[in-house]
């Protein structure tokens, strides 16, 4: 995997999986909750230091607006001193299990990127569509689901993801999730 690409990925993985985790937390609560919760931000700083000495650091902010939506912003500085910045908004319908999300990544070199995302939440699982669209004008979808099956304690992944050629990569994994007390496999 490119460098680029893989920066891009912790990137976004920085910022998606906060907000997924404050959807999903508000959900479980949203039959008994009121629907209008009180808004929180949320700051995190990370640094990272590779094999080489090299260090690059995620500065984050989420917050949420009470109602289902959020705002979240992350620059990540390397090494050189280059950032790379992240602004996404969001937002959660309960009533279809929804989570929907778009923002702009901007590169060292001023250039930007468009994302798109839905998430649908299924009886057990989950369906992802993303397209992430560069400064020229080429697209990157990536379409995925996830299904959790009780009867083994898995957790079975897939997704598809299309390059702007045409070309496709398929990446398939399942994770045991041990119960509580127990090590996978017992």
């Amino acid at each position: 995997m490119s460098k680029k690409r893989e920066l891009i990925l912790k990137l976004s993985g920085a910022v998606i999986l906060p907000a997924l985790c404050a959807a999903s937390m508000g959900t479980a609560a949203a039959a008994a909750a009121p629907a209008v919760r009180t808004p929180r931000t949320v700051t995190s700083t990370v640094t990272h230091t590779g094999p080489a000495g090299n260090t690059y650091t995620r500065q984050s902010t989420l917050s949420t607006n009470g109602q289902g939506g959020f705002t979240a912003n992350s620059t990540l500085t390397g090494p050189k001193g280059n950032t790379i910045t992240r602004q996404q908004s969001g937002t959660y319908d309960a009533a279809t299990k929804t989570y929907t999300s778009s923002g702009t990544i901007t590169g060292p070199n001023g250039k930007q990127a468009n994302f798109q995302t839905t998430v649908q939440g299924t009886g057990n699982g989950y369906v992802r569509n993303s397209t992430l669209t560069g400064p020229n004008g080429n697209t990157v979808t990536t379409n995925g689901q996830g299904t959790y099956n009780a009867s083994t304690g898995t957790f079975n992944q897939s997704r598809t993801t299309t390059f702007p050629n045409g070309q496709t990569a398929t990446e398939n994994r399942t994770v045991a999730i041990a119960p509580a007390g127990q090590a996978p496999g017992n």
